[in-house]
């Protein structure tokens, strides 16, 4: 399937999510879910990355840096299916509005997750045997969970790591050798691997 193809699409998708979201702010005059819009545009960094910049034919000294930048910013798309814990806070009234809503973003940032990473993996099975292309799927799942567990829970953005590099390092060490203790970390990373990697591949099946 040609990735241009769905494209246009997910602009379609998301310009339907932002007129809804400003269709909210109009119909219960509050802006306590505008966020979704910024947190959406964060998805489609790591999306335009690896379909202007990640080739099968990529030199690797070339796609080294570009996939750094990529996978800092990988994380964002699927954070938004976690901004769905945010429907605790609706009203009565606007529940279903935006449980609904919640769902939207987070369905189009999944969406070009997936696409994102599938333009990665089709890299690396280029480059690496099966085995290896396969582990470093899964890694980078892995690595791309414990960076929402960051960005939900401890409040960094991928930006920190040029802004605040010091601080995001002892977090995260911090963190990592604290997995199983206070908070849970681990079992979040953990689910949220499985999660991202089972949907990967059911939707490979319909990408190749």
């Amino acid at each position: 399937m040609e990735s241009k193809k769905i494209t246009k699409p997910l602009i379609f998708l998301s310009i339907i999510a932002i007129v809804f979201n400003l269709a909210r702010l109009d119909a219960w005059g509050t802006t306590n879910l505008l966020y979704l819009i910024w947190n959406l545009f964060l998805a489609w960094v790591p999306y335009i990355i690896s379909l202007f910049l990640i080739k099968k034919d990529t030199r690797i000294r070339y796609f080294i840096p570009v996939f750094f930048v990529w996978i800092l910013f990988f994380p964002n798309a699927m954070y938004l299916v976690t901004d769905v814990f945010h429907v605790v806070s609706s009203s009565p009234a606007s529940l279903w509005y935006d449980s609904l809503l919640l769902f939207f973003f987070g369905w189009v940032g999944l969406f070009l997750g997936m696409l994102s990473l599938f333009h990665v993996h089709q890299y690396l099975k280029a480059h690496l045997n099966y085995f290896f292309s396969e582990v470093g799927v899964f890694l980078i799942c892995l690595v791309s969970s414990f960076g929402v567990y960051l960005g939900r829970f401890e409040r960094w953005n991928s930006w920190d790591v040029f802004l605040n590099p010091t601080e995001l390092v002892k977090n995260s060490f911090n963190v990592s050798t604290n997995l199983a203790h206070t908070g849970t970390p681990l079992i979040f990373v953990v689910v949220f691997t499985v999660f991202i990697y089972s949907v990967y591949r059911t939707m490979y099946v319909f990408l190749t």
